[in-house]
């Protein structure tokens, strides 16, 4: 099953090129923020996945290409993510022509998680603006873990109980010396869709293929098969760290090729099993309000130093 919001936050089934709207099945829908109906009716279907099947026959469909599609998951109670989970990524960030060179670069073993704002997510077709002219902003190609049920200190061998379904996601993350939840917290920095894949419909997690093109230039090209920590064993951390909630959004982390996004580039992650997620940056970057005073000014400076 995939799983989409579309046009005013109506919920839909994809089927080859076709929107499916199954909103009336949805307790309590409205298209006002903060979307607040979506988080239950994962957890629903999650346990009860034929409940959308009779829907599915009866509903209106529309073309896909018809429709504006929009962030599968809007609004979930948290994004965590994985800080360098790929070897190879490593190597780059602190090898002698990386963004940090010859740093001491750590992986996740090291580092543990982190949290992304729910705020900074946008999807399929948005433009985003980057925040600090004069600093580098890098793009990072991920998969994102769309959690289905309430989970507390899970072992690896039961995560499969709790992962609803796949999504791409990409992590945007401004370089300098601020806490990671700084430098890729800003509005839009957490791009996702195009919409959930259920579980079932990913033949193997721990060998899914990824790639990334900006303007048409491939830049990363990643599989689940080369992380740090595989997908089970994220969520076995995570669920340590907080309890997990159906909706909750697990950023995996990025493989080799990471770089520089600028203005009034496209970006296209396309994953297998999945599709395809494109967005777009602003032509221009944000601008400070004048009032913000002249410290801010010197806060944009790069500071340099890897976190």
């Amino acid at each position: 099953m995939k799983l989409a919001l579309f046009d005013d936050w109506q919920v839909g089934c994809i089927e080859e090129q076709l929107v499916v709207d199954i909103t009336d099945i949805v307790p309590g829908w409205s298209n006002t923020w903060p979307y607040g109906w979506l988080l239950p009716f994962i957890a629903a279907v999650h346990e009860d996945p034929m409940m959308i099947q009779s829907a599915l026959a009866k509903s209106p469909r529309k073309p896909l290409e018809a429709v504006r599609l929009r962030a599968p998951v809007p609004w979930p109670s948290k994004v965590i993510a994985a800080p360098v989970n790929y070897k190879r990524h490593q190597n780059e960030m602190g090898g002698k022509s990386g963004v940090y060179a010859g740093a001491n670069i750590k992986t996740i073993e090291d580092y543990g998680l982190f949290l992304k704002p729910s705020s900074s997510i946008v999807g399929p077709g948005e433009c985003i603006t980057l925040p600090f002219k004069g600093r580098r902003t890098d793009h990072e190609a991920e998969i994102g873990v769309v959690i289905g049920r309430k989970a507390r200190n899970l072992v690896e061998s039961e995560a499969d109980g709790v992962i609803f379904g796949f999504t791409g996601l990409l992590d945007l993350s401004v370089r300098g010396g601020e806490d990671r939840p700084f430098r890729k917290g800003f509005d839009g920095f957490c791009p996702i869709g195009p919409w959930v894949v259920t579980k079932d419909e990913v033949k193997d997690m721990d060998a899914l293929s990824f790639r990334l093109d900006v303007n048409a230039e491939r830049r990363q090209v990643g599989n689940t098969r080369d992380m740090i920590y595989s997908i089970r064993r994220l969520v076995s951390l995570a669920s340590y760290q907080t309890t997990l909630y159906p909706g909750d959004v697990i950023a995996t982390g990025t493989p080799e090729g990471v770089g520089e996004v600028r203005p009034g580039d496209r970006l296209r992650l396309e994953v297998d099993a999945i599709g395809v997620l494109e967005i777009d940056v602003d032509d221009n970057y944000a601008e400070p309000p004048p009032h913000m005073g002249e410290w801010f000014n010197q806060f944009l400076v790069s500071r340099g130093a890897p976190v």
